[in-house]
């Protein structure tokens, strides 16, 4: 997750820039099950306790093809 968010800046400047501007999140997932598969929940899903979104990108992957995954694709990571 941390590479796929470093992905979505072009520039090592934009990277230092961002993270001059705030303090770095505290992600705590929540794992559960859903249908028997094992997903991992980050903060701004409906079942993580907490509401607000702290990162870009999805708040929800699945585990499948080996790796957890978000449900809309792999593709979604690079925020394109």
């Amino acid at each position: 997750m941390s590479l796929a968010h470093l992905a979505r800046h072009r520039r090592v400047a934009s990277v230092l820039a961002a993270a001059a501007t705030r303090l770095p999140p505290c992600i705590l997932p929540e794992a559960h099950y859903r249908e028997g598969v094992r997903v991992l929940c980050y903060p701004g899903d409906p079942r993580h306790p907490r509401g607000d979104q702290v990162l870009p990108g999805p708040t929800r992957l699945s585990w499948r093809n080996g790796r957890f995954e978000p449900d809309a694709g792999l593709a979604i990571l690079l925020g394109d």
